[in-house]
C-alpha cells in the first residue's frame, strides 16, 4: 500500500487523474485511463475508481461522462 492506503495502481490512477485534470481542465475518458494504465477492460477503470470514490479521494457523478472530480491528491 501507498501513501492514504492507496495500491500502486490505484495511485498512479490518482496521478493520472490528477496530472490529466491540471493539463485538460476536465477528466479523462475510461478509454485514456485504460490505455494509460495498460488495461484491457473498463470493467478494471470502474474497480479502480470506485475505489478511489470510496475512500474520498474523487467525487462521480452517475451517468454523465468526464465528471470525475478530486477531493484530494495523494502525496
Amino acid at each position: 500500500m501507498t501513501a492514504y492506503g492507496l495500491t500502486p495502481r490505484q495511485s498512479e490512477l490518482m496521478t493520472f487523474l490528477a496530472t490529466y485534470d491540471r493539463d485538460h481542465g476536465y477528466a479523462p475518458t475510461f478509454d485514456e485511463m485504460r490505455n494509460h494504465l495498460g488495461l484491457r477492460s473498463k470493467s478494471s477503470i470502474d474497480r479502480l475508481l470506485n475505489a478511489l470514490e470510496e475512500r474520498g479521494h474523487i467525487c462521480r457523478i452517475p451517468n454523465r461522462a468526464r465528471s470525475i472530480s478530486i477531493a484530494q491528491v495523494p502525496a
